[in-house]
């Protein structure tokens, strides 16, 4: 009788314990609550430093190589029409001796699920939230120009770029284009554009190329870069601008 009324109270406990992690139990919240979000990183008084490698073609055989730092401050925010907004101060210098000296600035924001820069006075929707791999939207929703879907390769995983390695980065392929001659020979023009967020920091790498091959002449159907521009910038520091130094 007792080892019966001991499996009685087993099965009870058991079962108790069974409807306690039901559908009704708490979840367990997630890593990136803004599934995100903290990918376009605002921090007020954040800075990155970049090495940026450049290539202008102006011409067939004519081009010129720019190699230079850039660096991004984001400053306190403001908010117009309830909506708020950093400002991006962009400052350059020629290498790692000389002073910065201001190039530009642009502001960038959160809002409605979305992550928008505005650059040179233009907004661009840079990303959109939830990151998911299968969506996609228009760059240039906000800005009247012509449609450029945009997509995530990835999300939340690492990414290597030289020494170092981020353990949480989503790239986005902002542009995958490329035009060929009416005879489908050669490609005439090309635009593919990445850039790479990680978690917590913000761009780590941007690379852009955008080209037009020379279609007449002896250089035709040789893919032989006629006019357009290469541009590499990658994440090289970050951290507080009042540390030490900074």
């Amino acid at each position: 009788m007792r080892l019966k009324f001991q499996f009685l109270l087993f099965l009870a406990l058991v079962t108790t314990y069974a409807c306690s992690t039901g559908d009704d139990a708490p979840a367990e919240p997630p890593l990136d609550p803004d599934l995100g979000k903290t990918y376009f990183f605002l921090e007020p008084n954040k800075f990155r430093e970049y090495d940026v490698y450049e290539i202008r073609y102006t011409a067939v055989e004519i081009s010129d190589t720019l190699e230079y730092q850039l660096r991004e401050e984001v400053d306190e925010p403001f908010t117009v029409n309830g909506v708020e907004s950093r400002i991006i101060r962009r400052l350059t210098r020629t290498q790692s001796t000389d002073p910065w000296l201001l190039d530009s600035i642009w502001t960038a924001r959160v809002e409605a699920g979305r992550a928008v820069s505005v650059e040179n006075n233009i907004p661009l929707q840079k990303m959109v939230f939830p990151v998911d791999t299968t969506r996609r939207w228009d760059r240039n929703l906000l800005n009247g120009q012509e449609a450029l879907t945009q997509k995530y390769l990835s999300f939340n995983e690492p990414f290597t770029q030289g020494f170092n390695t981020f353990l949480r980065a989503t790239e986005i392929q902002v542009s995958d284009d490329n035009d060929e001659n009416a005879a489908g020979l050669a490609i005439t023009f090309r635009d593919e554009r990445t850039e790479v967020y990680a978690d917590s920091i913000g761009l780590v790498r941007k690379e852009y190329r955008q080209v037009k091959f020379c279609s007449v002449g002896p250089c035709a159907n040789q893919e032989i870069v006629q006019s357009g521009r290469y541009y590499l910038e990658t994440l090289i520091a970050h951290g507080t601008t009042n540390e030490a130094g900074n």
